[in-house]
């Protein structure tokens, strides 16, 4: 269930001078905004946002764009229900840290900002009804962090869902590394980055504080590296070094991610061990899977770096034809201190409940639900445990092939906004 502030406003009748009511608003709802990847209603089905490809939202690139290209992104998302509902969306200009900024509408975009979502369909024969919103994002003014905030009418405490973008420039260039870390006792499951920016002829007083590095691994801002600090600056030559020999960019490998094969529901795919079906509901059971920990580290297969990518392999083939299925996942292990989640860009790599799973002493196994709609889908388990990492279940190599991200904020002096004037996407393996 979502966890969000509700506020009921009941206002009393007002009577016009001809003694008629005025009809009052009622149910005022407003819902506290998250700036983050979030759903505020369990309506909210599956969401993509990203690069649009021939009219089609990717989901195997992240949503960032460059400001100085032709290219838009697209959200499209369903909502689980077949009773149309009237939608809109706007976007707000962040800074570096996910609030937002001061910066008024005008200053970043050149329409209004607020946008009627005119595209949608209805699923057509699948068990789950469901309507497929898509809209394309108005490319904004400026570079920086933004959050997209879909609601119902024009209501903008209405709702629905936020997810975050960024918009970029290629004023500064990245150099980068990524190696086996340089503390002895994180070699085998560290991963280190190091980089340095070239920021050229950009202005800027006082590098180390105006020019701000962010490190994400396969675009999870729950374990992104902020906060560096230089380790070199060269102000005569517009370059910033940041080759830390001690953890301050490690991060943890993690291993290869588990996969399941969700693009069929009329056999059981890969990793799925039953499918059960009725005239109400999907049901998918995954195999038993077993902690990773004690195994050296295998690659048996490419991930996609705990993406997914929806598709339908059953007659019809239509997205639209895509059913949902609650997708049992099953875990074999013996009970272990903390809580044990399921996490994956799926769920924007939230540990919160309804990741969360159960423990059954009676088979020694932990379990939990979650509806999908048909895919391809990487996963992982994380523990949440204070004095164990949360990779526990898992294993951490410094050989995994993961993805990275180097975002350049930049706040210009006398300015009141970050922009993002430098990024880089790219593999610890092909470096």
């Amino acid at each position: 269930m979502k966890k969000i502030l509700i506020i009921a406003v009941f206002l009393p009748i007002i009577l016009s001078v001809n003694c008629e009511p005025v009809v009052p608003q009622k149910n005022v709802i407003q819902k506290q905004m998250i700036f983050d990847n979030y759903d505020y209603e369990d309506i909210v089905g599956n969401v993509i946002l990203g690069p649009l490809i021939d009219q089609r939202v990717s989901t195997l690139d992240n949503p960032v764009i460059n400001l100085n290209e032709n290219g838009l992104l697209g959200l499209n998302f369903d909502l689980l229900t077949d009773q149309f509902e009237t939608l809109s969306f706007k976007i707000i200009h962040c800074n570096k840290d996910w609030n937002r900024s001061q910066l008024r509408d005008m200053e970043f975009l050149n329409e209004i900002n607020n946008f009627r979502i005119t595209d949608f369909n209805y699923s057509v024969n699948t068990i789950q009804p469901y309507i497929n919103y898509q809209l394309s994002l108005p490319k904004p003014l400026i570079s920086g962090n933004y959050i997209l905030a879909v609601f119902r009418r024009t209501n903008s405490d209405d709702l629905l869902l936020t997810r975050r973008f960024m918009v970029y420039e290629t004023i500064a260039s990245i150099d980068h590394v990524v190696r086996v870390s340089t503390t002895i006792n994180r070699r085998e499951e560290n991963q280190q980055v190091e980089f340095s920016i070239d920021y050229g002829n950009l202005l800027v007083n006082v590098p180390s504080k105006d020019i701000s590095p962010v490190i994400l691994q396969n675009h999870n801002w729950y374990t992104a590296i902020r906060t560096i600090p230089p380790t070199l600056i060269l102000a005569n030559e517009g370059v910033i070094e940041y080759r830390h020999l001690d953890l301050t960019t490690n991060i943890s490998g993690w291993n290869e991610f588990r996969f399941m094969d969700l693009r069929t529901l009329s056999v059981a795919g890969r990793n799925i061990s039953k499918i059960m079906a009725s005239t109400t509901s999907i049901q998918a059971i995954l195999g038993l899977d077993k902690s990773r920990a004690s195994l050296p580290y295998t690659l048996n297969f490419q991930d996609i770096n705990g993406r997914y990518i929806l598709q339908n392999n059953d007659p019809g083939e239509s997205l639209l034809n895509a059913d949902y299925a609650k997708v049992q996942f099953n875990l074999k292990s013996d009970r272990i201190e903390g809580n044990v989640y399921v996490i994956g860009r799926f769920n924007n790599w939230r540990m919160d409940d309804e990741t969360l799973l159960k423990y059954n002493p009676s088979n020694q196994s932990y379990s939990t639900h979650i509806l999908l709609k048909q895919g391809y889908y990487d996963y992982l388990y994380a523990v949440e445990d204070s004095s164990k990492p949360s990779y526990q279940l898992e294993g951490s190599h410094f050989e995994t092939e993961n993805e990275y991200e180097i975002m350049v904020y930049y706040r210009k002096q006398g300015t009141i906004h970050d922009e993002i004037i430098g990024y880089k996407r790219f593999g610890s393996i092909s470096n």
